[in-house]
C-alpha cells in the first residue's frame, strides 16, 4: 500500500531536486588519515551526485570497499576501493539504458567481494542487482527477482560459498521480505516470514562472528498503518521472526544490525517519540531477548541511526544523521564502550547553513585499527560528493598498504555515455515507507 512521507522528509528531497552549480564543493587531497578523531578522508567523485550507501573492509587487509550510485543521464553503480593509501573509483558494470543503486556490500578475501542493490527505469527498482569482484574486475552475477519490484539492501558472507543477502518484494497484496543465498554456484531465494497482512521490509543483515547464525533487521507495518520493528534469526535451518521491542505506538523503524558474538547483537534505526519527533533506536540481544538500550538524540525534529559496527562487547560504533536548528541535515556517529552511548564530534564538509547536507549511511571497522564511515554531503542548491572519515584511537596504527597488498582496482570511471550533467531526480513512481535522510539517487519501496 501507498505510504505518505513525513513533510520533513518531503522538503528536503524537493531541496535536492534543484539545479546544481557546475563548480565542486570543494577540493580535498589523498592523505593518510589522522589518529584520534573522525578525520574527513577524500574520496572520488563522478559527475551527477555520487552517494556512498555501504562500505566493507577486507579481512585480514587494510583494504575497504565503499559501494552507492552517481546519476548521469542514468543512476550507475559507484564502486571505490580504498588500498590503505587512497580511494579510487573502480569499473563495474550496468544493464543497457537502466538506473542502477547499490546498497550493501560485503568481503569473504581479497579477491571475493559482493555488492547489491537493485535497477529498474526512472528512480525505481525493478530487480535484483549483485556485483561479484574476483581480484580482477567486477562482473554480474545473475539472482533472482521474484516480481517487477524487487531489491536488495544489504550483504553479509560468512564464507565464499555462504553469502545472504536481503530485501523486499512485491507480492499481488503487499510488500514482502525477501532473503537470498549464494552458495558458491548460484543465488537462490530462501523462504522468510512475514508479520501481519501488510507490508514487510528487511534493511540489514549480519553473521555472528564464528558461526553460520545470522541476524536480519527492518520493519512490517501494522494494521493500524504504524511500522514496527521486525528482526529475523537463521538457526541454521529456517528463518523466524524473534520479538523485538518498539520505541513507541507511531512509527519504529531498523536500519542496522551487527554482532560481535552470539550473546552481543545490536541493532540500530529510529522512531517517532509521544512529542513527534524522530530519535535514535537502539537495542540490544544479550542471548535471551531484545531490550531498547537508551542512546541520545540531538535534534528537535529527527535524529536518525543508519548502520552499527560491533566490534566487541565495549566497542560499538553506530552512524546516521540529524538535524541542527538551523535545518542542516548532520553526520553523526555514537560509540558504545560497555556502558553509555555517547555522541563524538564528526566532519561535515557541506557546512552549517541551512538545507545543507551530510550524512553517513554505513560503518564498518579495521580491526585493530579504527573505523570508516561513508555516505554523502551537498552544500545547498549543489549535486552531492561522496563522504569517506576515518576514526583510530591515539596511538592506534593508521590504515597504510600492507606489505603484499593486492591492490588491482583501477581508477576507472563506471560511466560510459557523456552527455550534459543533468540534477538528479527526487520524484518516485511508488512512495516510501522510510522517512529518513537520504539523497535523490536512491529509490526506495512504497
Amino acid at each position: 500500500m501507498n505510504r505518505v512521507l513525513p513533510l520533513l522528509m518531503v522538503c528536503m528531497l524537493l531541496l535536492l531536486n534543484l539545479p546544481a552549480r557546475a563548480r565542486s564543493q570543494e577540493t580535498r587531497k589523498p592523505r593518510t588519515p589522522a589518529c584520534g578523531a573522525w578525520d574527513l578522508v577524500y574520496s572520488s567523485n563522478p559527475k551527477g551526485s555520487p552517494a556512498f550507501f555501504g562500505v566493507a573492509t577486507v579481512p585480514g587487509t587494510v583494504e575497504a570497499w565503499a559501494v552507492g550510485n552517481h546519476t548521469y543521464e542514468y543512476s550507475w553503480t559507484l564502486v571505490e576501493h580504498w588500498d590503505g593509501t587512497s580511494w579510487q573509483v573502480v569499473a563495474s558494470p550496468n544493464h543497457p539504458a537502466a538506473y542502477h543503486y547499490l546498497y550493501g556490500v560485503t568481503a569473504v578475501a581479497p579477491n571475493d567481494v559482493w555488492a547489491v542493490g537493485c535497477y529498474g527505469e526512472y528512480n525505481s527498482c525493478y530487480g535484483t542487482l549483485t556485483l561479484h569482484w574476483d581480484g580482477t574486475s567486477w562482473s554480474i552475477v545473475p539472482s533472482p527477482s521474484p516480481t517487477n519490484y524487487t531489491g536488495l539492501y544489504s550483504v553479509v558472507a560468512t564464507s565464499a560459498d555462504d553469502v545472504w543477502a536481503v530485501g523486499y518484494y512485491y507480492s499481488d497484496t503487499a510488500q514482502q521480505t525477501l532473503i537470498e543465498h549464494w552458495d558458491g554456484t548460484s543465488w537462490s531465494i530462501v523462504p522468510s516470514p512475514n508479520v501481519g497482512t501488510s507490508d514487510n521490509l528487511l534493511q540489514a543483515v549480519a553473521v555472528v562472528p564464528n558461526s553460520q547464525r545470522l541476524w536480519a533487521v527492518g520493519y512490517y507495518y501494522r494494521e493500524d498503518g504504524g511500522p514496527s520493528t521486525l528482526v529475523q534469526r537463521w538457526d541454521g535451518s529456517a528463518w523466524i521472526v524473534v520479538p523485538s521491542p518498539n520505541g513507541y505506538s507511531r512509527e519504529n523503524y531498523l536500519r542496522g544490525v551487527s554482532s560481535s558474538g552470539p550473546n552481543d547483537v545490536w541493532a540500530v534505526g529510529y522512531y517517532n517519540n509521544p512529542t513527534g519527533n524522530y530519535v535514535p533506536l537502539t537495542e540490544h540481544w544479550d542471548g535471551t531477548s531484545w531490550q531498547i538500550v537508551p542512546s541520545p538524540g540531538l535534534s528537535s525534529s529527527l535524529t536518525a541511526l543508519a548502520a552499527v559496527s560491533s566490534i566487541s562487547s565495549t566497542d560499538v560504533w553506530a552512524v546516521g544523521a540529524y538535524y541542527n536548528d538551523n535545518s542542516a541535515l548532520l553526520t553523526l556517529a555514537q560509540h558504545w564502550d560497555g556502558t553509555t552511548w555517547q555522541v563524538f564530534t564528526t566532519p561535515n564538509p557541506a557546512g552549517f547553513d541551512p538545507s545543507a547536507i551530510n550524512s553517513f549511511t554505513s560503518v564498518a571497522s579495521v580491526p585493530g585499527m579504527g573505523v570508516w564511515a561513508v555516505g554523502y554531503s551537498a552544500i545547498p542548491f549543489m549535486s552531492s560528493q561522496t563522504l569517506t572519515a576515518f576514526y583510530c584511537p591515539v596511538g592506534s596504527p593508521t590504515p597504510t598498504p600492507s606489505p603484499t597488498p593486492t591492490a588491482t582496482a583501477t581508477a576507472t570511471a563506471t560511466a560510459t555515455i557523456t552527455p550534459t550533467v543533468t540534477p538528479s531526480p527526487t520524484a518516485t513512481a511508488r512512495d516510501s515507507p522510510r522517512p529518513h535522510p537520504e539523497p535523490a539517487p536512491r529509490p526506495t519501496p512504497r
